[in-house]
């Protein structure tokens, strides 16, 4: 590997992708490992890299081997964004232009969101996963069985949790007024309505929705995480997209960028319904 370059070891088909997406977005120059899976998983050579053995794994130039996706992405816009593009605002920003409107893009925001992604939303994702999965590999004889406790548990729960979580993502890229209190998705719509009337008592038409989910020009740290999630669903079809229509404008915007489409070439692959 070339020194002074951070090496991206990459699992095709996988949540890797962003992370190759970031790369390509920061326009610097960095080392590419591919890995293959191996009946569907990852491979052991992973293992050589970090404990874990999962991918996006990211070897420093110091030789510090970062893994998780959050972390990594927190590390290189911390160290190769010179411009600032992908950061948050300073802290003092908002208030020193004299509106409140901005003040919960903070920190304390981008972390809820962050947490959102990985705590609550990615254990409903994996629960479809791994049911999904079972009723594929489970016996002839056991597969009804085991499609009626699929169903079951769809119908009873998973269905409409999903549809709460994905309308409040999809909330939280409604118009700033109408996301300040970060509450939820019947909060966001509500809001949304208000602002088609008289702007929340400011006397303004309906804001525009936001691009990227921190009110920001260009994609933070959110952005190239909580994509991934969009995308597994998306291409699993475990929502309907069509009921949110902001998360299908903030996925179509990811993927139109040119960065994103120099990842997907150079990445080997990004179906994420590659299990049989």
């Amino acid at each position: 590997m070339a020194i002074g370059k951070p090496t991206l070891h990459h699992l095709e088909d996988s949540q890797s992708q962003l992370t190759l997406w970031l790369l390509e977005e920061l326009g610097i120059e960095y080392d590419l490992v591919i890995h293959k899976r191996v009946q569907n998983r990852s491979p052991p050579a992973l293992r050589d890299v970090h404990p874990l053995g999962k991918s996006p794994t990211l070897v420093t130039p110091s030789g510090r081997v970062l893994a998780e996706r959050s972390a990594i992405a927190l590390w290189l816009i911390g160290k190769y964004d010179e411009g600032a593009r992908f950061r948050l605002p300073p802290p003092s920003s908002s208030s020193a232009a004299g509106s409140g409107d901005d003040d919960d893009d903070d920190a304390v925001r981008e972390d809820q969101l962050l947490s959102f992604g990985g705590a609550t939303l990615a254990p409903m994702l994996m629960l479809k996963l791994t049911f999904g999965l079972l009723v594929r590999q489970a016996p002839v004889l056991a597969r009804p069985l085991i499609k009626g406790v699929r169903y079951a548990l769809d119908r009873a729960f998973l269905d409409a949790e999903l549809a709460t979580l994905f309308a409040y993502l999809d909330s939280q890229l409604a118009s700033t007024s109408t996301t300040s209190t970060d509450t939820g998705a019947q909060e966001g719509e509500e809001g949304e309505g208000k602002g088609k009337g008289k702007g929340k008592g400011k006397g303004k038409g309906k804001e525009k929705d936001r691009d990227w989910f921190m009110g920001t020009k260009e994609p933070t740290r959110v952005d190239f995480c909580l994509l991934w999630y969009v995308d597994w669903a998306m291409q699993w079809g475990w929502a309907d997209f069509e009921k949110y229509p902001r998360l299908r404008a903030f996925h179509a915007r990811c993927t139109e960028r040119p960065a994103w489409k120099r990842a997907l070439e150079k990445g080997g692959g990004y179906n994420l319904k590659f299990w049989k």
